[in-house]
């Protein structure tokens, strides 16, 4: 060998050449094959790694780590160093992969041709025609650039106003459909404070929720899922076992009211005068404390109108019902009220409800540290709208938000930007919005750069890249520095050359308070994914002013009202591409693939219409038609939607599916009067479960609290099991015997298990007819059952079964397979040999709880969603049974 070139030099090389030749040469060969022939000495083939990062697909931002074999990150785990995540990820999260790796991510620049088609672009002659419209933009005067974008984050968000600003413009907007403005905004005229409170539902002993469905997509769900998990679980107090008592206040079943003890059903609008009414029997039953420093007198002159029974007859909402949310919240310990509408009067309600209890620095904390909004308000977006339409906006850059699929149709959105002269996109997935632009630019997923996160006070989420880019796009940061300095920004204004750089020097200043070196500091920061601080909470009082505030009286219900409910899966709509979000039923509906309206039995009479039938919805902005879930579990006169669907253009998973809510809403709130009629047409709901009641065989059972507490097992519909049959085998387990426990009382249905067992064991998706035909994949079942009618009060509102293969010591599974594909081990599992099974489906047969599933068809994953593969589980092939497996590849670890 010659000095200069090594024997390992030489391998490499020749596995490099031996590749190009196999493979075209738009695949670099390199990539795929060196790990495996020389690998990187961080890599040790078989053995994953872990980092710590920030998931961005809700502005929660919960802490991630994800584990990375190969180079390809394959599942993500929530951080248990995070405070808000606590080692947890919802869905969504467990989905957030499905951006990674989606086919339909856009792997080149794009320029928009003669014909109106797209056209692939160099990234050399794609940043100079961009860079090119931003100068002559700047030349033509002030704030004639605009960037519109989803949530950043602090640094991400400084690298944009200095772009902007290298351009002569200010014009920036963060666009979040779902953000609580009225919240923030009761919170600075209540309170004085211009930010969302820290909320405590695990310190509190009473809960009651006005529209917010903090199980689903409410500020922090996974957070909230925690605490109420905690809330929910059974307390001495007083010297008794007790539950605390959780209402819910709004005009449909959501995921949250499900879960309350009590649902009060109410028309759109009506749960402020509730929230008034209950704060009414606190007043006259003296249950204000006496700490709360709260003017009595103008508490009493705010409520004097809304006796329980004056209010019960204009909401119809019962006074019976308003007495008991008035005594448990009046009579608890601590108690937590939340609003999730955008009724100013309902929020400023909830605040007095949460002060003259004496529970503001209990259960609702304002932390003295402020944080930066993640959203404009809506008067800061209808100002760059109508910039645009007046043609005062020249460049508009959307890298974010999708404005076209969900803005308020009164903002007429597509006109503006009809009067826009370029419109350039940034992202990973083209959607509506991009579908506008004249420049289509992809950009890294969040998984793939550097960028932070501070979603609350005392919590500084820092994201790194897990894994080298899977395309060939671009950190969003590092495209707006080098389009600030090809516009002539001073590097004493721009002084970063990358994202990475500027995150760097960001957290070089946080460091700069750590009190060790900052290379000690920046290694806990990776390690631990961010950099967290106990919240010092503020002494906050209510305001005054408040008092005067209008509040007004409920009115009579006339007409129809459409409710746009956010899907906890699509969210406002960027779920929709991913293909386990499409295939895990919804956990409330449980249907999948689509869109519907939900209707009461009253009204679809009233209507003409049945279930299934398609209804065409009109408003004063538009008109949508989707099939009809007739459910009792919706306030008459409403005709609730999910939001998420109806996309026409955001890929092959979400095109094509249900009808898109948004569309039809004139205004930001989520309700508007419609009228209602069936079409004749007829479209099928696809759901995996088969019924929605237990047919009296006791699947779910319940038990009272005072039983509880006396240590009474509930009565067992079930028969007693056989004597075992002689084909059993004792089974002695030497060291271990594996076992699930699941907590029904504390499962809230919310199938985040179900997307990480599609993550963790290669599970396909099989689509919405297969679905129909009862051949869907997923090893994990979430099943919900509603108690029948005559025991309604006994019972929870919604039975949660979540339905796994048992594991059962003597498997009837077992002892019918013909070629013992169905195994006992001697460590408690019952597993599957995929290479013994033939298919006969006995086991099936056998399987009490059929949680056993037939592989129809043989998988198959668009490239590249193949590689989200998890090696350590291998693919199965038509024709064999599959079942959950305990993920014996982690017990194995």
């Amino acid at each position: 060998m010659s000095e200069g070139l090594s024997r390992r030099s030489f391998i490499k090389l020749a596995a490099t050449a031996g590749a190009a030749a196999a493979i075209p040469g738009c695949e670099p060969a390199a990539r795929n094959l060196i790990p495996y022939v020389v690998p990187d000495e961080n890599v040790i083939p078989g053995m994953p790694a872990f980092y710590a990062t920030v998931c961005t697909e809700c502005p929660a931002g919960c802490g991630l780590v994800a584990r990375v074999r190969e180079g390809r990150v394959i599942k993500l785990e929530g951080n248990p160093a995070d405070p808000i995540s606590q080692g947890s990820t919802c869905a969504r999260g467990q989905a957030a992969l499905q951006e990674v790796y989606n086919p339909d991510r856009l792997s080149r620049p794009q320029r928009r041709a003669q014909d109106g088609s797209f056209e692939t672009a160099s990234w050399d002659d794609a940043l100079k025609t961009f860079n090119d419209h931003l100068a002559a933009a700047a030349k033509a005067g002030k704030d004639r650039v605009a960037f519109i974008s989803g949530p950043l984050g602090p640094t991400q968000t400084k690298i944009a106003q200095l772009w902007l600003a290298a351009y002569g413009s200010s014009r920036m907007v963060t666009y979040e459909r779902l953000a609580d403005h009225a919240a923030r905004d009761a919170a600075k005229a209540s309170f004085g404070r211009d930010v969302l409170p820290i909320y405590r539902i695990d310190q509190a002993d009473a809960l009651i929720s006005f529209g917010a469905d903090f199980l689903s997509t409410w500020v922090s769900p996974v957070e909230f899922h925690r605490q109420y998990a905690a809330f929910r679980t059974p307390k001495q107090r007083r010297g008794q076992l007790t539950l605390a008592r959780a209402t819910y206040v709004g005009p449909l079943m959501t995921m949250t009211a499900a879960k309350c003890d009590e649902w009060v059903a109410t028309n759109p609008g009506d749960e402020a005068a509730v929230a008034l009414s209950v704060l009414n029997v606190l007043v006259k039953q003296g249950w204000v404390s006496r700490n709360s420093g709260v003017d009595l007198d103008a508490l009493r002159k705010l409520v004097a109108g809304f006796e329980p029974a004056a209010v019960a007859q204009k909401t119809g909402v019962s006074a019976e019902a308003i007495m008991r949310m008035g005594e448990s919240f009046g009579q608890s310990e601590s108690a937590i009220a939340l609003a999730g509408t955008e009724d100013p009067a309902l929020h400023n309600a909830v605040a007095i409800l949460n002060a003259v209890t004496g529970n503001i620095g209990k259960t609702v904390v304002f932390a003295k540290a402020a944080t930066a909004s993640v959203a404009s308000s809506p008067a800061d977006v209808e100002a760059l709208v109508k910039a645009m339409a007046a043609g005062e906006v020249d460049v508009l850059v959307i890298a974010g938000g999708n404005p076209l699929f969900s803005m308020p149709v009164a903002q007429k959105f597509p006109d503006a930007i009809a009067k826009v002269g370029f419109i350039a996109w940034m992202g990973t997935v083209p959607d509506e919005s991009a579908a506008a632009a004249h420049l289509r630019i992809p950009t890294d997923h969040s998984l793939e750069t550097w960028h932070d996160t501070q979603p609350r006070a005392g919590v500084r989420g820092l994201g790194q890249p897990v894994m080298a880019r899977v395309f060939d796009s671009r950190p969003l940061g590092d495209l707006l520095l080098a389009s600030a300095h090809a516009g002539g920004a001073k590097a004493e204004k721009v002084p970063w050359e990358s994202a990475a750089d500027a995150v760097n020097a960001a957290w070089q200043e946080l460091g700069s308070k750590a009190g060790v070196t900052f290379d000690q500091f920046w290694e806990k920061a990776r390690r631990e994914g961010g950099l967290y601080e106990e919240v010092k909470p503020a002494a906050v009082r209510l305001e005054s002013k408040v008092f005067a505030s209008n509040m007004p009286a409920p009115q009579a219900a006339s007409g129809l009202t459409l409710v746009a409910v956010p899907h906890i899966f699509f969210y406002d709509g960027r779920g929709a591409n991913k293909p386990w979000l499409q295939e895990i039923p919804e956990p409330v509906a449980q249907f999948v693939w689509d869109a519907w309206v939900q209707i009461h039995p009253d009204t679809a009479r009233s209507l003409g219409v049945s279930q299934n039938g398609v209804v065409e919805l009109r408003s004063e902005a538009g008109a949508i038609a989707l099939p009809a879930m007739v459910s009792e579990h919706v306030r008459p006169g409403v005709l609730a939607v999910p939001t998420g669907q109806g996309h026409t253009a955001y890929g092959r998973y979400a095109n094509g599916k249900g009808a898109n809510v948004w569309s039809v809403l004139p205004q930001w709130n989520k309700a508007v009067a419609v009228k209602a009629r069936p079409t004749g047409d007829v479209l099928r709901l696809v759901s995996p479960l088969f019924r929605a009641d237990q047919m009296d065989r006791g699947i779910v059972q319940t038990i009272s609290i005072d039983d509880l507490a006396k240590g009474v097992l509930p009565p067992s519909d079930e028969p007693k099991p056989p004597q075992p049959y002689e084909m059993y085998a004792p089974f002695e387990y030497p060291v271990h015997k594996w076992a699930m426990t699941v907590d029904t009382n504390a499962c809230t249905g919310c199938s985040a298990c179900v997307a990480a067992c599609y993550a963790e064991n290669n599970l396909h998706v099989v689509g919405k007819d297969y679905v129909e035909m009862g051949r869907i994949m997923s090893w994990i079942r979430v099943e919900r059952y509603f108690p029948p009618k005559d025991k309604a009060d006994e019972a929870p509102l919604m039975q949660v079964a979540p339905m796994l293969c048992q594991h059962c010591d003597r498997a009837p599974c077992e002892p019918v397979c013909p070629v013992f594909a169905s195994a006992h081990t001697n460590e408690g599992l019952n597993q599957q040999i995929y290479n013994r099974c033939v298919g006969t489906r006995y086991c099936n047969n056998n399987c009490p709880y059929k949680v056993r599933r037939f592989n129809w068809s043989l998988p198959e994953w668009d490239e590249p969603l193949n590689l989200q593969l998890n090696p350590d589980v291998s693919v199965r092939g038509a024709g064999v049974m599959e079942k959950c497996s305990f993920c014996i590849q982690r017990i194995t670890y």
